[in-house]
């Protein structure tokens, strides 16, 4: 028993669902992202799906994953998402080979300083920063402790 299909490809009515789909999607999607930006709230994926579902006559709503890979909601998102904006600003590679002795000057630093704000202004750093001003304590430890092992030698003779 074999059925013969007809091969055609002729698929303007699939094309016509899909097309009419996507136009739904982005104007659900952006419907949800003004009445965030209106309403003061966070623009992330989950949000819109929560108020799309609400907007949507049908109740359905969209799913993250549309807002990704439809295209023209999409760039929609990445306008008015301020998460995005932060993520691709922490994205950015800060130069810290430049960075000099000349800048930290260790000399300065106090005793006696408040240990948790130090914390939350190193925690703000990037690891290569952190590693660059690492490698400049351990120098000018080291520049130091060579000058005082000098004096000390002279102290003694």
């Amino acid at each position: 028993m074999s059925h013969k299909f007809n091969s055609t490809n002729d698929s303007s009515w699939l094309k016509e669902s899909h097309q009419k789909r996507r136009s739904r999607s982005v104007e659900i999607g952006k419907k949800a992202i003004d009445l965030l930006v209106k309403n003061e709230k966070s623009v992330t994926y989950s949000n819109i799906t929560d108020i799309s579902k609400e907007i949507d006559p049908e109740g359905k709503g969209i799913h993250p994953n549309t807002i990704r890979t439809n295209e023209q909601l999409y760039e929609y998102y990445k306008q008015h998402s301020l998460t995005y904006k932060q993520k691709e600003n922490s994205k950015k590679v800060k130069s810290v080979s430049n960075i000099t002795m000349d800048d930290i000057d260790f000399r300065k630093i106090k005793p006696n300083r408040n240990a948790e704000n130090t914390q939350r202004k190193y925690m703000k750093l990037s690891k290569k920063e952190l590693v660059q001003r690492l490698l400049l304590a351990e120098q000018y430890i080291a520049d130091n402790s060579s000058k005082w092992v000098a004096d000390h030698f002279q102290k003694f003779k």
